[in-house]
């Protein structure tokens, strides 16, 4: 039952987080679902950082890599800050409202940017670990 709570209350902060971000970013950026990206992106950075601190052997019995933790963190408000249901969604309407230049840009964007944010975070944790 607590790392369901664990769980739940990590997805609480991170829908709320991402609702702000992509309320402001919606606001800012209209006409292209920047703010989809951006949660996307920093989730996937955050991640890259976690799972690198989560899997490095000087700090694996430290608190950061409690169960809980790493559920509330990554499971619970990573899980529920990025989004790849809405990445889908996004992507086709652009793509049904004949703007192919911003969906192709979407597409590349969400999983280069993605995928560099994750290898960029454990890149940063292992260099600092091992300073």
């Amino acid at each position: 039952m607590s790392q369901l709570l664990a769980v739940g209350l990590g997805g609480f902060f991170g829908a709320i987080a991402r609702y702000s971000i992509t309320e402001f970013m919606s606001r800012k950026y209209p006409g292209f679902p920047a703010g989809t990206f951006v949660v996307n992106a920093t989730g996937c950075l955050l991640i890259g950082i976690l799972m690198a601190i989560v899997s490095h052997k000087q700090i694996h019995s430290s608190v950061w890599v409690h169960k809980h933790v790493s559920l509330f963190l990554i499971t619970g408000m990573l899980g529920s800050l990025t989004t790849f249901s809405t990445f889908g969604h996004e992507t086709v309407s652009l793509l049904r409202n004949a703007e192919m230049h911003h969906a192709l840009i979407n597409i590349a964007g969400n999983l280069l940017v993605g995928l560099f944010a994750v290898w960029l975070g454990w890149s940063l944790v292992m260099l600092w670990m091992q300073k």
